[in-house]
């Protein structure tokens, strides 16, 4: 099975009695994303992050899409603070993290900075057009940030206790399944035909297959993450190989950040134990920001990321072939192709254009979208 990454598997629970809270300046409340990073840190999905970001790290991120010791990552996770709070936290002082009114982390405060949110959104985005959304978040935020390892001491809440697991539990997963390799498949959408015709595709050159939907704050007009669940496990129970796919959910918001995601992306992937990691078309896009193939080309650059991509070009219908493809297999012209996006599926569903649908979705999962009142975030 592949290594975490850096090497070790980050574990950063602590007993309560045994740490220290001598020297806490205040307390942070945390949000819902806030509260996924840290979980994220906690169980290892963000190895080999022990905390939030220092300053060289946060910097060397930007600039190089690297730690300080040279091991890829390419989104900085680090915790903004007010300019208040910022005044009173000393370097070598201690924060208490609260979510909804009880602490359930301590922070031991190693650095305090504050960024560049230009700086910032051209190297993460590649954009400062404030209608992307990421960039739109960042301009949201405080600039104001600390950094320094944590210690979480109190249960976690989960939403979805079947589909949560964590790095440690998906590798005993995978070893229980006896699959050497495994291949992951990230997703903000219900599925659709093209999505199942690329992961069965993969699944021929590994042992397992490892659908791992992102749940958290998603823009206006994606699918819920109830639906997103709803539909994979309707799916893996009904079409997909029980002995050779598994289900675990990714708890983080979408960035959009195109290619500099994907490759965040893999890394996550990589920690839960899988050896590939699909990069599909446009993969964490948003608009016409990135170029369609930029998220395969950017792995070029990271030969060393220790996670195999798996580049998928775009799979869609092809009518005079009759059945699903690919355009590298494909004799045949656009004008005979259908192509699913999720763009297009969650337009049809919203203005109701079922029957157009025919090729794009399966029939039950139309079925299990429908049962849901309201399937889009607001």
């Amino acid at each position: 099975m592949n290594q975490p990454h850096g090497g070790v598997l980050i574990n950063r629970f602590a007993n309560k009695d045994k740490l220290s809270f001598d020297n806490i300046a205040l307390s942070i409340e945390l949000d819902d994303d806030q509260l996924s990073e840290v979980k994220n840190i906690a169980v290892g999905t963000y190895s080999p992050l022990n905390g939030y970001m220092n300053k060289d790290d946060f910097e060397s991120v930007l600039e190089k899409a690297r730690l300080t010791n040279g091991v890829p990552w390419s989104v900085p996770v680090f915790l903004p603070v007010s300019k208040v709070d910022y005044r009173c936290i000393k370097v070598g002082g201690q924060v208490s993290l609260r979510y909804k009114g009880k602490d359930i982390a301590l922070m031991e405060v190693s650095d305090k900075f504050t960024f560049d949110a230009e700086k910032y959104v051209k190297s993460v985005y590649g954009t400062t057009d404030p209608n992307h959304p990421g960039v739109a978040m960042i301009n949201s935020l405080s600039t104001y940030v600390i950094g320094g390892e944590i210690w979480v001491y109190e249960e976690l809440p989960s939403k979805y206790l079947e589909f949560d697991l964590p790095p440690q539990k998906t590798r005993e997963l995978f070893a229980e399944k006896g699959w050497n390799t495994v291949v992951g498949f990230q997703t903000r959408n219900a599925a659709h035909r093209a999505h199942e015709f690329i992961q069965k595709m993969c699944l021929e050159f590994v042992d397992g297959l490892f659908i791992n939907p992102i749940i958290g704050k998603k823009k206006s007009g994606d699918f819920t993450d109830e639906v997103i669940l709803a539909v994979y496990k309707m799916l893996v129970r009904d079409f997909y190989p029980a002995n050779s796919t598994a289900i675990g959910v990714y708890s983080s918001r979408m960035h959009y950040a195109g290619p500099k995601e994907a490759i965040f992306h893999a890394i996550v992937r990589k920690n839960f134990g899988c050896t590939h990691f699909i990069v599909g078309r446009d993969h964490a896009g948003v608009g016409d920001y990135y170029d369609k193939f930029a998220a395969h080309r950017i792995f070029d650059e990271f030969e060393d990321i220790g996670i195999v991509p798996m580049r998928v070009s775009n799979a869609f219908f092809d009518k005079k072939s009759d059945m699903y493809t690919t355009q590298k297999a494909s004799p045949f012209g656009p004008e005979h192709w259908i192509s699913p996006s999720g763009t297009e599926v969650r337009r049809l569903i919203k203005e109701k254009n079922y029957k157009d649908l025919k090729y794009i979705l399966r029939p039950e999962v139309l079925e299990e979208i429908l049962k849901f009142k309201e399937p889009f975030v607001l």
